[in-house]
């Protein structure tokens, strides 16, 4: 265990991952005025939104008209989730040069979530491979229910060690390690990253916490304690899993931002404009709710 990484990298997942669970629709144009504000606060990494099939996700159903519309900066890093081969082609026409992928280490969580088991997810792995690779793509990986499962409790290390081995022979080049229902323990991630950190070094790693029981800060800090310089967050803390219940938001970006600079470590994020991302979404999200409660 070494001290603190005097820098990190802070991925914004809300366009994606927070609005993906959210019912009822935002419209295009406020999803790209979103984005922008993110942009404009300095985020070096934004994943924007996924091409997914609109039967399982409708609130990403505009993915390419999203992609098309919003201002990219050349400092920061656009990318888009992709759970299948034609996603990616689909993120390569948009001119994407960063995808990410995603599975899971509990068999029941793969069902539900891409009705697949683990070994089937890596298969679709390998038939994206040689497109990322011709188009010469950048690629992150998710692993999600790395500590805990909804279904299945307890995750036993060893299938994590064999995802990150699996992914990195795919020439992925940086593992979110996801905890999706937000039910780690400080103790429980320092505890896994001995164990990860003992085969691999840290920069390939970033940490994707939840807030559900109000320990992902605590988290964030165990990891830095473990050098870990990448970190997923949702501005305003808005999202969750639509297939795990009982996953609240993620933990807030402007929650992550202040932490690491009580701790003198450097983002290269302006706080007031990520708070004017956080509550312009916050707000929009809470009025649709509303809006959808009175329909």
């Amino acid at each position: 265990m070494s001290s603190y990484p005097s820098s990190v990298k802070l991925v914004e997942v809300g366009p994606r991952d927070g609005l993906q669970s959210i019912v009822n629709i935002i419209s295009t144009e406020e999803k790209v005025n979103y984005i922008n504000l993110l942009s404009d606060a300095g985020m070096q990494e934004i994943e924007v939104t996924s091409f997914v099939s609109p039967k399982w996700i409708p609130q990403l159903a505009d993915a390419t008209d999203v992609s098309i519309l919003i201002n990219q900066i050349p400092d920061t890093c656009y990318t888009a989730l992709v759970p299948n081969l034609h996603g990616l082609k689909n993120a390569v026409d948009s001119k994407y040069k960063s995808v990410a992928v995603f599975t899971t280490v509990s068999e029941t969580f793969s069902q539900k979530n891409t009705n697949c088991s683990i070994q089937e997810s890596f298969k679709r792995l390998n038939f994206m491979q040689p497109i990322w690779e011709e188009s010469n793509l950048r690629v992150r990986g998710y692993i999600s229910t790395v500590w805990h499962c909804p279904y299945e409790g307890i995750i036993q290390y060893d299938s994590i060690l064999d995802s990150i081995s699996k992914y990195l022979d795919l020439g992925i080049t940086e593992i979110s390690l996801g905890d999706t229902i937000g039910k780690a323990t400080p103790d429980e991630v320092r505890w896994l990253l001995d164990k990860i950190l003992a085969k691999w070094p840290p920069n390939i790693f970033a940490l994707h916490f939840h807030d559900t029981f109000g320990s992902a800060e605590e988290n964030i800090q165990a990891g830095l304690e473990f050098e870990i310089s990448i970190f997923d967050g949702s501005t305003g803390g808005i999202g969750g899993c639509p297939y795990a219940e009982g996953s609240s938001g993620n933990i807030a970006t402007e929650a992550i931002n202040s932490l690491c600079n009580s701790l003198g470590i450097e983002t290269g994020i302006q706080p007031e404009k990520l708070n004017i991302a956080a509550n312009f979404i916050q707000n929009l999200v809470n009025k649709e709710s509303r809006n959808y409660a009175k329909d």
